[in-house]
């Protein structure tokens, strides 16, 4: 069995049904993409997947923890890099020791360490968003959620949460990455086409080449 299993899953807003029938399955260590315009049915998809929301049918399997990174950003921007990573943990129910490694491990991974006292607001949107995903894995879940991880980031910003989101699937963490940005299924094994809730494509991304000009 995959760490994933997605199998017909519908959701419905009143008249709406924002997804319709849809299956997909995530294997371990492995990057799927989801892609499609705004109203697709990509983030309903993926709040069903973390249990924020009931499908209205189908069925959704999940074995191992998750790690969730959400379009806004997830961080308490009045507190400071340090105040935020230390909350997060204990949300985790991480000890104080576990925490101040993986402090100490995100400082090093992000070169933030002359900025852990200063408050989040004041950080530039790509080490946010870095940030962001450190501490959406600090707890080393064997599953990984991002909700359109790089929305707004420049290029530079971008390889280098990519980057990221690459090495930790090399570790054998599964990853579903919804993004706007076609170029960036070819960082994807596999790639999910969204579009009015359905999957109208699914396979490596040169297999859909034709849904990613």
């Amino acid at each position: 069995m995959n760490p994933v299993e997605i199998h017909n899953v519908t959701k419905r807003f009143g008249s709406l049904t924002a997804v319709d029938n849809v299956s997909l399955n995530i294997g371990k260590g492995e990057i799927v993409g989801l892609l499609g315009a705004n109203g697709a049915g990509k983030t309903t998809l993926i709040r069903m997947l973390c249990s924020l929301i009931k499908p209205d049918g189908g069925d959704i399997q999940v074995e191992g923890r998750i790690g969730y990174m959400c379009q806004a950003y997830s961080l308490i921007p009045e507190l400071t890099v340090h105040e935020n990573i230390v909350f997060y943990g204990a949300l985790y129910g991480l000890d104080k020791e576990v925490v101040a490694r993986r402090e100490e491990q995100i400082a090093s991974l992000l070169q933030l360490d002359r900025y852990l006292n200063r408050q989040v607001k004041h950080l530039p949107s790509g080490w946010r968003q870095s940030l962001s995903f450190s501490i959406a894995i600090i707890h080393t879940p064997e599953i990984l959620i991002l909700d359109e991880p790089t929305s707004g980031l420049d290029s530079l910003s971008r390889r280098r949460l990519w980057k990221m989101i690459t090495s930790y699937a090399e570790s054998g963490t599964s990853v579903l990455v919804s993004t706007h940005y076609q170029d960036e299924a070819y960082n994807c094994g596999r790639v999910a086409i969204m579009n009015t809730g359905h999957i109208i494509a699914l396979g490596a991304p040169n297999d859909c080449r034709e849904y990613l000009c």
